[in-house]
């Protein structure tokens, strides 16, 4: 289980979620810097954070975030190096809504790494927080991506056609959504 308290939750494996606080944002600075192409593919934010400022700007929505509805913004170390992260969108209170986002670095993807992390945020939003529904929207180029929400179960509820841009042109987005229901059913 996620403990929030500590700020950290062991994924096994020698790689563990913390969450990101300012004193990390030199080391997320260089983790963009070092998957800058990577995560531009399909990320903005992974083109847009290039100075120290920007990335405590970054973090600082995060701890806002946390602030607000205890939903944390963390990051995905791996033998003490941070090499990916998962955050939330703010809350919609009335339909007790939320969406995820994450990324990983380009040295770790295909070891089911993103798989773990997501499910130890799935059981903290869903049995902590008692989220109703949570939203994923990924590009539909995006097919690792895809095959993450996919094998957690995530449902496939559309295309948003030409919602996102990425290095000025429209993208589309497919859309993702877990219910509590269905989260539950699967455990």
């Amino acid at each position: 289980m996620f403990r929030l308290g500590m700020f950290k939750h062991d994924l096994g494996d020698g790689a563990e979620l913390r969450m990101l606080e300012f004193r990390h944002a030199q080391t997320f600075l260089e983790f963009i810097d070092t998957n800058r192409a990577h995560l531009g593919v399909y990320l903005g934010w992974g083109e847009s954070i290039n100075t120290l400022e920007d990335a405590e700007r970054f973090i600082k929505r995060g701890i806002a975030r946390y602030a607000e509805d205890a939903l944390p913004w963390v990051g995905i170390w791996l033998e003490g190096k941070m090499v990916g992260g998962v955050l939330f969108f703010p809350l919609d209170r009335m339909v007790n809504s939320t969406e995820i986002g994450y990324w990983l670095g380009a040295n770790v993807t295909g070891r089911g790494l993103m798989s773990k992390a997501l499910n130890a945020m799935l059981e903290f939003v869903f049995e902590e927080l008692k989220i109703n529904r949570l939203v994923l929207h990924t590009d539909v180029r995006n097919q690792a991506s895809r095959a993450v929400a996919e094998r957690l179960g995530f449902k496939l509820e559309g295309i948003e056609r030409q919602s996102w841009v990425v290095h000025g042109e429209y993208t589309n987005n497919a859309l993702y959504a877990m219910l509590a229901e269905e989260w539950r059913a699967l455990k």
